[in-house]
């Protein structure tokens, strides 16, 4: 038994016990305890007796309870921390692939159950290799733990953000519809910019943005989504790169 809790519980039991028995000392002298046996017999009396001789049983019993539930509840604890651990990136504090699989698919579940539009925003980090190369390990970790950051800042409480590959994070933005697609790309603008101003780090800090929508009446799998997220960054890139061909802002 090593819960305090449960020792207390037993103690209290015992220390019951022998406080009845130094009344009865003090009452019966030489003939405590013994005196029980002498009386003539009567149901109160023995009842009473059998209650006092069981309140130290009782309460060391209770106190095993208390020490298991205890102790079941430690190891609850230490697999639930076991589990958010494995479901979190170590250095950005927000949810690795395996952590965003298991949630999103909940909710895409839900989704169709309740009919409810969703939103997936796929980021990629640009540069990270050239950041690694020129300004070391360490500065490559800083960018990656300032874009989570970033994308904090930008997005809501509510939206399940996690970091899904080397450079590459994924937001699932619950009850949003392309409407909203442009609101997030300008929140996630303008913190990208406060952070290249304020901050004074020796490179920029740039994005690929791409979007995906999940329409609870024509399913997918989230895996789809992402790959349509990342579609929509190529078919972007392309639109630009005519653009400049172009000479059209």
């Amino acid at each position: 038994m090593k819960s305090k809790l449960a020792i207390a519980i037993s103690l209290w039991g015992w220390l019951l016990f022998a406080a009845w028995l130094s009344y009865d000392y003090v009452e019966y002298g030489n003939r405590v305890f013994i005196h029980i046996f002498q009386e003539s017999f009567s149901y109160e009396k023995t009842g009473f007796y059998i209650l006092i001789i069981l309140v130290p049983v009782v309460y060391t019993f209770l106190g095993f309870i208390v020490n298991d539930r205890l102790r079941l509840l430690s190891k609850l604890e230490k697999l639930e921390k076991y589990r958010t651990h494995s479901h979190a990136d170590e250095l950005t504090n927000l949810l690795n692939r395996t952590g965003f699989f298991l949630l999103v698919e909940q909710q895409l579940k839900i989704a169709d159950r309740k009919k409810k539009e969703m939103l997936l925003v796929y980021i990629d980090l640009k540069s990270l290799k050239q950041i690694n190369d020129t300004f070391g390990n360490k500065a490559g970790d800083m960018a990656l733990s300032d874009t989570a950051n970033i994308i904090k800042n930008a997005f809501r409480k509510s939206d399940i953000i996690a970091r899904i590959g080397e450079d590459e994070f994924a937001i699932l933005a619950i009850e949003a519809s392309w409407v909203v697609a442009e609101i997030f790309a300008m929140r996630l603008q303008e913190s990208l910019e406060k952070y290249n101003e304020e901050l004074t780090r020796p490179y920029k800090l740039s994005f690929n943005v791409g979007f995906s929508y999940y329409d609870a009446g024509n399913p997918c799998s989230l895996e789809e989504l992402i790959s349509r997220a990342q579609i929509y960054i190529e078919e972007e890139k392309q639109g630009k790169q005519v653009k400049e061909i172009l000479g059209i802002d």
